[in-house]
């Protein structure tokens, strides 16, 4: 808004109030302080609006349960997490199962046999942490042994046919050279 033309409307108005003052046949005072509280209150009022304002905005966001849509879909995805949850759990306590099965069957296997009395005693253990981790090195103990000594008897069985290689090649060279 334009303060020049605020200022200029109330300027006529005093000039036409003049002109009516400067009549001699109707002397009449004027009270001029009304219009200038007026002018002045004007005046804060516009600079008021000049003045930057700061917006703030507040995003509310509201999920309303009284919409069937939303209520349905909250309910599936309820029974679909529990559903889930219980699948993964069952999943879980069978691959445990699976690895102490595989456990005792490697334990049984390092034993190299077994009766009803063992078996029953090693399923006993298997209740108890501290004996099934002391089983697990046991058993990783023997088949490590075991699969150094495979190596080893690998090894021996190349050296041999290598010995035996050499030895037909020291033949056939003799048998050349005669």
């Amino acid at each position: 808004m334009d303060t020049s033309a605020i200022f200029e409307m109330f300027e006529t108005i005093n000039r036409k109030l003049d002109k009516r003052i400067d009549k001699p046949t109707e002397p009449v005072q004027i009270d001029r302080t009304a219009i200038k509280d007026i002018a002045e209150q004007l005046e804060n009022v516009i600079e008021e609006v000049k003045k930057p304002t700061k917006v703030e905005y507040q995003h509310r966001y509201s999920i309303d349960i009284a919409s069937s849509k939303v209520f349905i879909s909250l309910v599936v995805m309820g029974l679909l997490i529990l559903g889930l949850s219980y699948f993964i759990g069952s999943q879980w306590q069978t691959i445990n199962k699976y690895k102490n099965n595989d456990l005792k069957y490697r334990y049984i296997k390092m034993q190299g046999q077994t009766n009803e009395e063992n078996i029953y005693r090693l399923e006993r253990q298997f209740q108890y942490g501290d004996s099934i981790k002391i089983i697990r090195k046991q058993v990783e103990k023997y088949e490590e042994l075991v699969k150094e000594q495979a190596e080893k008897l690998e090894r021996a069985r190349r050296n041999s046919e290598e010995v035996e290689r050499l030895q037909k090649e020291v033949e056939s060279l003799k048998e050349s050279k005669k």
